[in-house]
């Protein structure tokens, strides 16, 4: 080997680090991760390099500096077709435990057939995932996410309906497909799940953001109808990091963070864009204690591109926060607090 790919390959073997940007002013009281658009099949030659794995390790990292109390992945978990029967430990060992190794709980009946990736200290923290377009391509894939999956990793939550999580200080998660409720023509799930969410701080996720087309047009039609606060939606879909704030009836901050294996320039934008870019990373959203009061903030993170770019850190790009009334505004990455309502 030459010395030229010699040194290719040691700067491209280079893990992302930790995020380098101060965090957010306040005092944190609980945080969530947050990626979609993961489940890219692992490839034979060049595993590392895979962006799935790279986003992965920048996210294990950032979790060694300052950890999380939830993830949350954003559908699309297992590329091209969902899951499939035959291919099931092979799959949640490259899609699940190779890269997000540190966060799972590997105590369930069947780990033992998916643990040999393993290999580091683990820190398991509850992960809740959504189901994507991607993962309904194969019949049996929902099914077999929702029942199958929790054998071989004990933390694993999914659900086929909207389901409300209460994670401590007040934040309820309420995870839903639009897609799903669209088929059957009723969304009024989605209405009693948000309503029976005890807040005061309401989270969706889902793994299709606010475009205003079909189905998350129903979905956005059906919160106005349940009449109670909701300050910010997760979702993935579009390959890419986006900020959004919507405004009228409902009104709430919006992340897209679906740059957890693959990058496409935006098919789609969303609603009351503020952000966008076509770079690799997750989302962070942290509940923060002010002088003033709480506030969710979110914070989009990249990662740098090409493995090469050694001179680019892992940083956040954008950030906004939201107060329980579902006034967005956008914060300095300093971590200052910013002033005024959008």
């Amino acid at each position: 080997m030459g010395v030229a790919a010699a040194g290719w390959l040691w700067a491209a073997s280079r893990p992302p680090g930790p995020v380098v940007t101060p965090d957010p002013a306040g005092r944190v009281l609980l945080s969530i991760f947050a990626l979609g658009d993961t489940g890219d099949p692992p490839r034979r030659l060049g595993r590392f390099l895979q962006q799935q794995m790279r986003v992965a390790r920048a996210l294990g990292a950032e979790a060694q500096r300052r950890p999380a109390d939830a993830l949350v992945l954003l559908g699309d978990n297992f590329y091209p077709d969902g899951l499939r029967a035959g291919e099931i430990e092979s799959r949640v060992r490259a899609n699940l435990v190779e890269p997000y190794c540190s966060f799972l709980d590997l105590s369930a009946p069947l780990s033992a057939r998916v643990a040999a990736p393993c290999s580091e200290p683990a820190r398991p923290i509850p992960l809740y995932a959504v189901l994507g377009n991607h993962d309904l391509d194969t019949a049996e894939s929902a099914e077999l996410q929702h029942e199958m999956v929790p054998d071989y990793v004990a933390n694993w939550h999914l659900w086929l309906d909207p389901q409300v999580v209460e994670l401590p200080e007040g934040v309820s998660l309420v995870l839903y497909d639009p897609s799903r409720l669209a088929e059957r023509g009723d969304f009024e799930p989605l209405v009693a799940a948000v309503r029976a969410a005890r807040g005061p701080w309401r989270i969706l996720v889902s793994h299709y953001p606010f475009t205003g087309r079909m189905p998350s047009l129903a979905a956005e039609r059906a919160l106005e109808r349940a009449g109670v606060p909701v300050q910010l939606q997760l979702s993935g879909h579009e390959h890419s990091l986006q900020l959004g704030v919507l405004e009228g009836p409902l009104r709430m901050l919006e992340v897209v963070s679906g740059a957890g294996s693959d990058l496409r320039l935006p098919r789609r934008h969303l609603e009351g864009l503020r952000f966008a870019a076509r770079q690799p990373g997750f989302a962070r959203v942290d509940l923060v204690e002010r002088p003033d009061g709480r506030r969710l903030v979110a914070s989009l993170v990249a990662i740098r591109e090409f493995s090469w770019q050694l001179w680019l850190p892992t940083r956040v790009v954008a950030r906004w926060s939201v107060d329980a009334r579902g006034h967005a505004v956008a914060e300095p990455p300093s971590g200052a607090a910013a002033a005024g309502a959008d």
